[in-house]
């Protein structure tokens, strides 16, 4: 096999299981080490396979007969491609380019996005053999979805639209946490809530009344990598780091302070209890493989939380988001005021909107006592 970053190959894992690095500076940055070995090459791949704990998981796998508890198989069934990178598993048999089976520019198969979001197919068809799978020599089968390889456990999907590809998902406080952070001016990915003709197309009736039922909405984001620029969490860059006895926490300082610390002051104000590792990161140069600076915000359908004394997963230090917030909010002194002056979200209920606006005097407060 080849590990391959578009049409270049970076790794070749021998028959005998050893690997033979090609491009140690365009590697992912989990296998840039002196010695990589195939343990190393199979943990990185099958930590790129959807999570069995996600919504709907074993509606997918099972509808594509692939294994629930084997992830590398189930990322090697779809080339291991994702839409978080350029990097894809090439098998022997497989004499395919990049232009013709990258995520970024070929079709999707649908039929595996109504799965993502409903638990069904919608249109109770499924499509024939030729337009789910790709056949190559030895029966080998390549599934052209991104669903496999899309991390977080909400019930989310990608979907193709005349502007660039979009991920629905369930979480109605994406909405919200996104107006917040577009008046704080901290670079974030903007949600909107999905129309209902968009709905129709992917969601079985059963599903969208129990939306309704609960008070949940679908909202889309618009892709922000894309075949030049990667994502790299913050997972990987910890792995990277700990290779190289470097502190993951300092270094993520180093590349941009300013957006370390308003990261900790956005997770304070939205209360946010999912900053976990994969949650954040840096955006990669594939020519390169070098580190553009932080990845925009993402992520923030458990934002306002009702939790009190939320400890914070983004300090090196044991803190809470509190904490965290005090202590960036005395070096930033970030403008909180155009939060206390706007008008309700329509989708957060009033008790988290009013905590929300208590975190912010108590930001603004603080701000104003160390002047």
């Amino acid at each position: 096999m080849q590990l391959m970053l578009k049409d270049d190959p970076v790794l070749n894992i021998l028959e005998n299981g050893a690997c033979q690095v090609l491009e140690f500076d365009r590697l992912p940055f989990a296998l840039r080490k002196e010695l990589v070995t195939y343990i190393d090459f199979a943990d990185w791949a099958a930590g790129r396979a959807l999570s069995i704990s996600r919504s709907y998981a074993k509606e997918i796998l099972n509808a594509l007969r692939l294994s629930q508890s084997n992830s590398l198989s189930v990322c090697l069934a779809c080339r291991g491609l994702s839409l978080t990178d350029s990097y894809w598993i090439r098998q022997p048999e497989d004499s395919r380019t990049w232009a013709e089976i990258n995520l970024f520019q070929n079709e999707l198969c649908f039929f595996v996005t109504e799965l993502a979001l409903s638990g069904v197919n919608t249109n109770q068809s499924r499509p024939k053999q030729g337009e789910l799978y790709e056949a190559l020599p030895k029966k080998s089968l390549r599934i052209h979805t991104p669903e496999l390889t899309t991390m977080g456990a909400s019930a989310k999907g990608w979907i193709r639209r005349e502007d660039g590809l979009y991920l629905y998902k369930v979480g109605k406080h994406e909405e919200a946490a996104s107006r917040l952070l577009d008046l704080l001016n901290i670079p974030h990915i903007a949600y909107f809530l999905s129309t209902e003709e968009e709905a129709a197309a992917y969601l079985s009736p059963e599903r969208k009344l129990w939306l309704e039922g609960v008070g949940e909405r679908i909202v889309k984001s618009r892709l922000f990598t894309n075949e030049d620029i990667a994502l790299v969490t913050f997972e990987e860059f910890c792995t990277f780091s700990e290779t190289y006895g470097l502190n993951p926490y300092r270094e993520a300082k180093v590349i941009d302070r300013e957006a370390y610390l308003e990261m900790q002051l956005a997770d304070y104000i939205l209360n946010n209890d999912d900053r976990h590792q994969q949650n954040w990161g840096f955006l990669m140069e594939n020519s390169s493989g070098k580190l553009l600076g932080y990845a925009p915000l993402f992520d923030h359908d458990h934002a306002f939380s009702d939790g009190k004394n939320v400890f914070s997963q983004t300090t090196e230090a044991e803190s809470t988001l509190e904490e965290a917030a005090v202590l960036a909010q005395q070096e930033l002194r970030l403008d909180v005021t155009p939060l206390l002056s706007m008008e309700k979200p329509e989708l957060l209920e009033e008790e988290k909107w009013q905590a929300v606006l208590a975190r912010c005097r108590k930001l603004q407060k603080d701000a104003r006592r160390k002047r």
